[in-house]
């Protein structure tokens, strides 16, 4: 653990525009990260995740929706919030059928990036041990977008 510590501090005094959350003690501290960077979107917001059920942050999404922004959830197994979202005007949801998809990504106005192992589920992020982070790296949003591109390509519309 100790070891884990000491690469996360390295990574963030070496990159302070990354956000490390150790999850589940740090849990609270990033869902209020993750909603703020969710109100405060202007105009896209992108998840590529396995499945989806994180109800605190349906209010923020469909707020950013209402206010004229765009929502695109890619997911592998679409079912309960992605379904409930697709009802607003602004929300596109896609299946990706090709493979699992294994982790969670979060791309905000093409200026904020969130990864998360695992879907983006309340229980399971409460649960497990695991590391999140945070980023307004240009490098970083560059190659995302890159993949979410490829995933899209790959990607059925759900309503198809």
């Amino acid at each position: 653990m100790i070891k884990l510590i000491a690469l996360i501090f390295t990574i963030t005094v070496s990159n302070a525009n990354i956000f490390p959350f150790l999850l589940p003690d740090e849990g609270s501290r990033f869902n209020y990260h993750l909603q703020s960077l969710v109100k405060n979107a202007q105009k896209e917001i992108i998840i590529v995740t396995p499945s989806m059920n994180y109800p605190s942050l349906n209010k923020p999404l469909v707020r950013a929706v209402s206010r004229g922004g765009h929502l695109t959830i890619i997911a592998s197994k679409p079912s309960g919030d992605p379904l409930r979202l697709i009802a607003y005007a602004g929300v596109t949801l896609y299946a990706y059928a090709p493979r699992a998809i294994a982790n969670t990504l979060i791309l905000i106005d093409n200026t904020h990036v969130c990864h998360l192992g695992g879907a983006l589920n309340e229980k399971n992020l409460g649960d497990t041990v695991s590391q999140v982070w945070c980023s307004d790296e240009p490098s970083l949003i560059l190659s995302t977008q890159k993949q979410i591109t490829t995933l899209l390509k790959r990607s059925k519309s759900y309503l198809q």
